[in-house]
């Protein structure tokens, strides 16, 4: 099992969750993090990490997140170099078809690589 973390600016995770909520139904494996307006990057880090650590039950974790080169982005790579005990991978460019493909292909995949590969 993959964990997913999607991650962005403003209310853009939790936007996605309500559709793929809808869509697809509710994960205890897909954690959402927002980085909301006046929110520094050490809240967004510890936030992160908050969600690294309950998905650790997971073989690894994939991190979506919106834009390439963007705070969140920024920063769930440096988490994700904060915690090497963990298989990380972080994407951008999230879509709500990503989070759709990622929560029904998590449960069957244990390579947090391959599923980066496929979504």
């Amino acid at each position: 099992m993959i964990g997913l973390v999607v991650t962005g600016h403003g209310h853009f995770a939790d936007g996605l969750h309500t559709s793929a909520k809808m869509i697809a139904g509710d994960s205890e494996f897909i954690k959402y993090v927002n980085f909301e307006d006046g929110m520094s990057t050490e809240t967004l880090a510890e936030k992160l990490g908050e969600a690294y650590n309950a998905l650790a039950s997971c073989d690894g974790i994939v991190v979506l997140s919106d834009l390439p080169g963007g705070s969140p982005f920024k920063t769930a790579v440096e988490c994700a170099f904060a915690h090497p005990d963990k298989q990380i991978e972080v994407l951008a460019g999230t879509n709500l078809p990503m989070i759709i493909t990622g929560s029904t292909m998590a449960s069957f995949e244990t390579d947090p690589q391959a599923l980066a590969d496929e979504l």
